[in-house]
């Protein structure tokens, strides 16, 4: 887990992203603008074992930052 939440924090760079997995089994990632998490989308329950590839993951950041550039101004949006 710590190596694909690296993964994922890195290829959002170099805005700030935080990823979360509570309970072990769903990410919760905020995606913010520059260094701020003030104006971040965040995209939660999203199943660890949909996550199998370099591919995936390049998908799922691609959606969190069609998600932030969709909606400029704070907002919290779950998927």
């Amino acid at each position: 887990m710590l190596e694909m939440r690296q993964m994922i924090e890195q290829a959002c760079l170099p805005d700030r992203c935080e990823v979360s997995c509570p309970d072990g089994a769903n990410l919760t990632i905020r995606l913010g603008q520059g260094q701020s998490l003030e104006k971040s989308v965040t995209l939660s329950g999203v199943p660890l074992h949909n996550l199998n590839s370099c591919r995936d993951l390049v998908h799922l950041v691609g959606q969190l930052h069609a998600l932030r550039n969709s909606h400029p101004a704070p907002l919290r949006s779950h998927a």
